[in-house]
């Protein structure tokens, strides 16, 4: 998606000049974030696993490197059976704790532009990028902010209201349905709330946050260093100013791929962090090469050590797709049997 406003021949002059010794603090950083993640991550699973039988990292990077490789974020689900075949928890209570994490994620990504715009003038990053979007900012709006508006509310919901009120509305709203269909749904709410709401209490909230930003912090000092690399710093005043772009970009950047999309989010990063830079000033083609060199460092490495983590548990991303199916099979032909016992 860059290539809308550069073509290859311009990235490729800039990526020859690019001073590529900043890439191995860069790497060192990303994986201490990732680290992060995992602690935050053992926080939210703490009240229904207790201590860990086994290493989380893991677990972590092998999500990640699902995400990189299969589109809209199967690798989120992926990450919740093979923790569930590592730990006693449900894969659905699990993916649960996942959603909590992606809404703070958004939380700490929107807080960065509004940190940004204390040094910076960023109102009109929103209206160039929405310039080279169809449908404009309408659009980007709905893209960007329904979503996380609608999982805001969910979570609302389902951490204020008594747990028995949303079973009662799921059996109402499948009233119709064999008893045994009906049974198997609500239990799939119940397991649900159970991850969404593992947290509730102000002070874990509050926690939760305080966990949530070291993880962009981390995440954003990589892009920096990965940025002397390409010394566009030097179109700033001071490194304020600097540090303010990284936050844009971190942001713009990861909000377009925190809601389902390519595999590895290729495209809508790196185009939405390339367009957020041009409208900062940053002349096209380096910010172009700037925005995939990024997606690389971010892609490349992590992909590469899920892929070996995996070897070393003995098992494989086929397998992992491979109990995941099954399990829904299971799930299926357990509902239609019981549907014909019901019918019968």
């Amino acid at each position: 998606m860059v290539l809308l406003f550069v073509d290859l021949k311009t990235i490729g002059k800039v990526l020859r000049d690019v001073r590529y010794i900043y890439m191995i603090p860069a790497l060192m950083v990303y994986f201490i974030a990732v680290y992060a993640r995992t602690l935050r991550w053992r926080f939210l699973l703490r009240p229904m696993i207790g201590t860990p039988v086994r290493a989380i990292y893991p677990v972590v990077v092998v999500g990640y490197m699902a995400n990189n490789l299969i589109p809209i974020r199967i690798g989120e689900i992926l990450r919740s059976y093979y923790l569930s075949m590592r730990e006693s928890i449900s894969p659905i209570s699990a993916f649960g704790t996942i959603t909590v994490e992606r809404a703070f994620d958004v939380m700490v990504l929107l807080s960065f532009f509004t940190c940004a715009a204390l040094v910076l003038p960023i109102s009109g990053v929103l209206t160039h990028v929405a310039g080279k979007v169809p449908g404009g900012i309408p659009v980007i709006l709905v893209v960007a902010v329904l979503p996380f508006v609608v999982v805001t509310g969910v979570l609302a919901l389902v951490w204020f209201a008594p747990n028995s009120l949303g079973t009662s509305v799921i059996r109402v709203l499948t009233w119709l349905l064999p008893v045994s269909i009906r049974d198997r749904i609500v239990k799939t709410f119940v397991e649900l709330v159970e991850g969404l709401t593992v947290i509730r209490s102000p002070a874990g909230l509050l926690k939760l946050a305080l966990l949530s930003l070291p993880v962009w912090l981390l995440e954003a000092t990589m892009y920096y260093l990965i940025l002397l690399g390409f010394d566009f710093g030097s179109n700033f005043d001071n490194l304020w100013e600097v540090l303010a772009v990284v936050l844009v970009f971190t942001a713009a950047a990861n909000l377009a791929g925190v809601f389902p999309s390519s595999a590895g989010s290729w495209g809508p990063f790196d185009f939405f962090g390339a367009a957020a830079l041009v409208a900062l000033g940053v002349e096209s083609g380096v910010a172009a090469a700037y925005a995939i060199t990024v997606h690389v460092a971010l892609w490349l490495p992590v992909t590469s050590l899920g892929a070996l983590l995996l070897i070393m548990d003995r098992t494989s991303l086929r397998h992992l797709l491979s109990v995941m199916n099954s399990d829904t099979s299971n799930r299926q032909r357990s509902q239609a049997a019981s549907s014909a016992k019901d019918f019968r």
